[in-house]
């Protein structure tokens, strides 16, 4: 496969490969500390409100009433993992809506997960948007390393196609799935 790129799309491809190979070869340990909630959402609030409002799509961020104040993660990877997955929401989205929310799970993970599976309360982070979504036959290896849903996909909105392996490994060293 060839990938073009050129200038800032060059270096961005340069790290994005070696933060991949960080998180494969184990590399990348997580500073697990206590955050917020507010912190997070404030993170994707400050982040994606100026795209939304640049491209009029509408922007929501939806918290459970019963989420804890504070959470024990790494914020700084759990911050990467939600930019990824709102850059791709927003970068296939042309119009409608992009909703971020934030919820207590009691299921959804794959089971055998001692984190989760062993966890007195699961916290979820789910990304949904009205843009041109993905065959169920694709949804499996858009996180594999280079892959996209299809090569017209590259040509028209361009991209590596690591965000999302990136952001699996990352959700992976953190515990959760």
């Amino acid at each position: 496969r060839t990938i073009h790129a050129c200038g800032d799309d060059l270096v961005q491809l340069i790290n994005n490969i070696l933060d991949l190979s960080k998180i494969e070869s184990g590399h990348i340990t997580p500073h697990i500390s206590k955050s917020s909630i507010a912190e997070i959402t404030s993170f994707a609030e400050t982040t994606f409100k100026p795209i939304s409002e640049a491209r009029k799509l509408r922007y929501r961020i939806e918290t459970d009433t019963n989420l804890p104040d504070i959470i024990e993660t790494d914020v700084q990877r759990l911050n990467q993992i939600i930019k990824n997955l709102l850059s791709n929401a927003f970068k296939f989205t042309e119009q409608g809506e992009v909703i971020l929310r934030i919820f207590i799970a009691s299921k959804g993970w794959r089971k055998g997960n001692p984190y989760l599976d062993t966890a007195d309360q699961v916290i979820a982070f789910s990304i949904s948007d009205t843009g041109i979504g993905i065959s169920p036959e694709k949804q499996q290896i858009i996180f594999e390393a280079f892959q996209q849903a299809e090569g017209s996909t590259s040509r028209k909105y361009g991209g590596t196609g690591l965000g999302l392996s990136i952001s699996k490994g990352l959700a992976e060293l953190l515990g959760g799935s």
